[in-house]
């Protein structure tokens, strides 16, 4: 049996890099992936260390680990609590839909970006669920 790795640890971090970038759905959902050259972040909701970094190089995640970059660097900051993102990975209810519902909230960046690129974030969040992720952070 595969043990669980802790929610955004270096570990998680790499094993969901992996899974996103094979799944074409993430590739395919972006309004644009040959320009969606982005830093992001995506964090837990409350504890302010449970937090992951990303870097999108057009459609596909080039780093993916805990804080790395300046808050100034961050294109998009997005938050959620534990249980959003778990349900957002077990297909429970699509982003899109947790965003709409304000469990998912843009910190910073346009929510135009959510939008546009909806299919691709729906493909992200379910990606997640491809990793055995112990949720208790």
């Amino acid at each position: 049996m595969t043990d669980k790795l802790k929610f955004f640890s270096q570990e998680w971090c790499d094993a969901a890099r992996e899974a996103v970038n094979s799944n074409p759905d993430v590739l395919t959902g972006f309004k644009d992936a040959s320009s969606f050259t982005n830093k992001m972040e995506f964090g837990v909701t409350g504890p302010d260390d449970v937090v992951s970094h990303l870097e999108f190089k057009e459609g596909k995640v080039v780093s993916w680990s805990p804080r790395v970059f300046d808050q100034s660097e961050l294109w998009l900051v997005i938050n959620g609590s534990v249980a959003t993102w778990q349900t957002a990975a077990a297909s429970e209810e699509e982003g899109g839909k947790l965003l709409m519902k304000g469990l998912i909230k843009f910190a910073k960046g346009p929510m135009s970006a959510a939008i546009e690129n909806a299919g691709a974030l729906n493909a992200f969040l379910r990606t997640w669920g491809q990793v055995p992720t112990d949720w208790d952070v």
